[in-house]
């Protein structure tokens, strides 16, 4: 079996694989307080529920976009499923021709979003990841990465609402039933989601008209499910695109080493 793991700012995205199915996922919290020991009891935690044992594993590899918890994950990964993983980054074969203005500015989730997306989609495709940040990622119709959108992702946009106001509420992100709120807390969600949802679909539509032909399009990411159903005429949603992605980098790497 192989170990995909994805470390966003957010959240931590693990996916088991075996002959390109995934047998499970598993998710947790970013925290940057965390020492190795504390995300190895975690992770030991996961392979005890799903009865895993380390020689079940045969290779793993990791994207992440938090630096200082790279090493401690990766220690830990090394502690509970004995691999150590390959870690996304500079001199590791992705088969993704970047076309920005510096391609190691590139997060390696980005990376990874690309690969899966035109695995399974090929390309053009536009893929939204609604994670911390919403990023409109462009691969155009030659299979080149091109460049992306970013924006204040849900929560972030909610909290900055929330710190920037006097009397709007802590609120629980949910989806509204109408896009009129009746409340505050249904006004907030409204204007959070449905708000997201038509900046998607118009940025979607001038990036399309920039590059002058139509993308097939891929929704991802931790809140992707707040737009599944409101994006659903439009875009194809992939909860574990990442981790698809990382599962190919792996294979056009296996057998080699960057640890």
């Amino acid at each position: 079996m192989i170990l995909c793991v994805d470390m966003g700012n957010t959240d931590i995205k693990i996916g088991v694989f075996k002959d390109d199915k995934v047998l499970s996922t598993f998710r947790t919290a970013t925290d940057k307080k965390k020492s190795s020991d504390e995300y190895e009891l975690i992770l030991s935690s996961f392979m005890s529920d799903k009865k895993y044992k380390k020689e079940d594993f045969r290779g793993g590899i990791l994207a992440s976009v938090v630096p200082s918890l790279t090493i401690a994950l990766k220690e830990a990964i090394e502690a509970s499923f004995g691999v150590t993983p390959l870690i996304v980054g500079k001199g590791l074969k992705n088969g993704l021709s970047i076309r920005i203005d510096n391609p190691n500015e590139l997060g390696a989730d980005l990376v990874a979003d690309a690969v899966g997306a035109i695995h399974q989609f090929g390309y053009p495709v536009l893929i939204a990841d609604l994670g911390t940040a919403t990023k409109i990622c462009v691969v155009d119709k030659v299979g080149a990465f091109v460049g992306c959108v970013f924006a204040p992702g849900l929560k972030l946009s909610v909290s900055a609402l929330i710190g920037g106001t006097a009397q709007l509420p802590e609120i629980t992100l949910e989806q509204p039933k109408k896009i009129i709120g009746k409340n505050t807390p249904d006004s907030m969600n409204s204007g959070a989601i449905y708000g997201t949802s038509a900046m998607i679909k118009a940025l979607s539509e001038d990036i399309e008209k920039e590059l002058g032909y139509p993308c097939k399009r891929v929704l991802t990411g931790g809140y992707g499910r707040f737009f599944k159903d409101s994006l659903k005429d439009s875009f194809n949603f992939i909860p574990d695109l990442a981790l698809q992605g990382l599962l190919k980098i792996y294979q056009k790497n296996e057998g080699t080493k960057n640890a």
